[in-house]
């Protein structure tokens, strides 16, 4: 049977958005070495790390949309001596939870494209709202969207919660001249549609950009966090971004293959 991350990716491609041999999700991005500075307590959480590796991307899948004109932004970081990966947008929550609700998603985005009917556009638009009461949400939803598209002078958030042998933590970086990097502990997680603040919240680190570098990782492997913490088995939406980024990344080998 056809996997749901591999059922959404096709649906993905079915929009056409995205450019061959590229990710299907931010696909346009940037990477740069950076070096990192660790405090204690961060050290204690994601290890000893020298060194890192940052990519930075734009929500659209494809080049040929201005990055100028994009607001949504990521913001990904590979620890190279942990071997461990996080990645961040400068969104404060996700609206969905589940990973069918996904696929309900891609599959109504999909119908909207391809109804010529506009009474179908709005009754699949309806069926979107109702996924997880997304419709009732859109004030808070259109409040959090971010307004600038520098990706300076931002936040951007890692939604999920990761368990340590005393706490629940997620983690935060604000980008400005230095990177840094915050944690934020919570005695129980919560939803990652929740915005949170009742955290108790520390910089943990720093990370200076040294310069842009000529490489690429075929995905960030999010269940790879260090071994001081591990990801929740019940978070939907990280194990099911990890199987999609996994498809996205063999697909893109096979079409990066077949131009050779």
């Amino acid at each position: 049977m056809t996997s749901i991350a591999e059922r959404i990716i096709n649906y993905i491609e079915l929009l056409g958005v995205h450019d061959k041999g590229l990710k299907r999700a931010h696909a346009r991005g940037h990477y740069y070495e950076a070096e990192v500075v660790l405090t204690d307590e961060g050290s204690a959480l994601l290890g000893h790390n020298d060194k890192a590796i940052i990519r930075l991307s734009d929500a659209p899948p494809n080049r040929r949309t201005p990055e100028e004109l994009i607001s949504l932004k990521g913001f990904s970081i590979h620890f190279s001596d942990t071997d461990s990966n996080f990645i961040f947008v400068n969104f404060p929550y996700f609206p969905w939870v589940r990973r069918e609700s996904i696929l309900m998603l891609m599959t109504y985005v999909n119908a909207i494209k391809q109804a010529d009917d506009w009474f179908v556009r709005i009754n699949l638009m309806r069926k979107i709202g109702q996924l997880e009461n997304f419709g009732q949400k859109l004030g808070k939803f259109a409040r959090n969207f971010p307004v600038s598209t520098l990706r300076k002078f931002q936040t951007y958030h890692n939604l999920h919660y990761y368990q340590t042998g005393q706490d629940y933590i997620r983690f935060h970086v604000k980008y400005d001249q230095d990177i840094k990097l915050y944690v934020e502990r919570y005695k129980q997680p919560a939803s990652i549609e929740e915005i949170r603040h009742d955290g108790d919240v520390h910089e943990i680190g720093r990370l200076k950009i040294t310069r842009e570098i000529d490489t690429d990782i075929p995905y960030f492997e999010l269940l790879k966090v260090g071994p001081h913490m591990k990801v929740l088995a019940d978070d939907d939406i990280i194990h099911l971004r990890d199987a999609m980024y996994q498809i996205s990344a063999e697909r893109r080998r096979a079409e990066q293959n077949k131009k050779l």
